[in-house]
């Protein structure tokens, strides 16, 4: 797992896995595409802008790195989307790029609780 604050990079199924698990209270998953040109253009600014104030973890991952896993485990349609989970399951979600229809998401989920 790579870090940086409240951003972690997760490599494949079994480190998404532990990161929902360490994350119980909520955490959102970015589900992205390495072919994704509005993915790799909205990471720096998820990584440097939303991540470092969220009240929760934010972890990434690439569909390329959990292949199957991903249709089994959760349903994505588009790239990149935003999963929020709580206790492993899935709360709410954004599709496309909309940092601040993610954030607002979070703090939907946080005040919910």
């Amino acid at each position: 797992m790579a870090e940086s604050s409240n951003f972690v990079e997760l490599a494949d199924e079994d480190e998404l896995m532990q990161f929902l698990n360490d994350h119980q209270e909520g955490c959102v998953i970015t589900f992205s595409a390495t072919w994704c040109g509005p993915c790799k253009a909205s990471k720096p600014k998820l990584k440097s802008e939303l991540a470092p104030n969220s009240p929760v973890p934010i972890g990434y991952v690439q569909e390329e790195d959990i292949d199957d896993f991903l249709q089994v485990f959760v349903e994505i349609k588009a790239f990149p989307t935003y999963v929020y989970f709580q206790n492993g399951k899935e709360k709410a979600r954004v599709q496309g790029v909309d940092l601040p229809a993610v954030e607002q998401m979070i703090q939907d989920q946080q005040q919910k609780g």
